[in-house]
């Protein structure tokens, strides 16, 4: 293996570690010691990969994460079938498989620790891969008849919450996350569907 493709394995590694940490305590609670402490290197050393520090690593392993559920997202509603209740079922699926979200942590605490441009940034980049996918499951829903007319930014951002709120309540009770989410789009759907 040549040095420049060590170098991308080991940068990879790096934000898959940093992912971790970042989800389990925020962006404040995190140092870049913590970071090569569990990386077992010198905390200068990560400043090879990210010579702008712990922001600039924060900043890329968040819009690594949005990335990947945008990707995820459109996946789950191009493989349901064309209705609201299998769309958002499929996508619940799809979230519960990955580390929770925390976004509520994320807008109050992690952002406003940021310069305002990483913050703006990652707020657009935020909206455009979580919430735009659901708001065109909503709208789509709406146009078949399905949905009376919502608000789909408060529908798409309160899905999100709820769903991410599936991965901690399930270890308070004997239901599987799964369950609790079919629960959750049940109770969402009865309270949109036309009368």
């Amino acid at each position: 293996m040549n040095a420049k493709a060590k170098s991308g394995d080991s940068r990879e590694q790096l934000l898959q570690l940093a992912e971790a940490l970042f989800g389990e305590r925020g962006y404040t609670s995190v140092t870049l010691r913590d970071i090569a402490d569990a990386f077992k290197v010198r905390q200068a050393a990560l400043y090879y990969h990210f010579p702008g520090g712990k922001e600039e690593l924060f900043v890329e392993v968040i819009k690594r994460s949005f990335m990947r559920h945008l990707d995820g997202l459109n996946r789950a509603i191009s493989e349901a079938e064309p209705s609201l209740s299998s769309q958002l079922n499929l996508m619940a699926d799809w979230l519960l498989a990955q580390p929770p979200l925390d976004m509520i942590r994320l807008a109050r605490s992690d952002l406003p620790a940021l310069s305002p441009d990483h913050a703006q940034t990652l707020m657009e980049l935020g909206e455009v891969s979580l919430v735009q996918p659901i708001q065109q499951v909503l709208a789509q829903a709406y146009e078949r008849g399905e949905i009376r007319l919502v608000d789909s930014k408060l529908m798409a951002t309160m899905f999100l919450s709820l769903i991410d709120t599936a991965h901690d309540m399930h270890r308070y009770k004997t239901i599987p996350k799964q369950v609790l989410a079919r629960d959750t789009i049940d109770i969402l759907l009865d309270g949109m569907r036309r009368r």
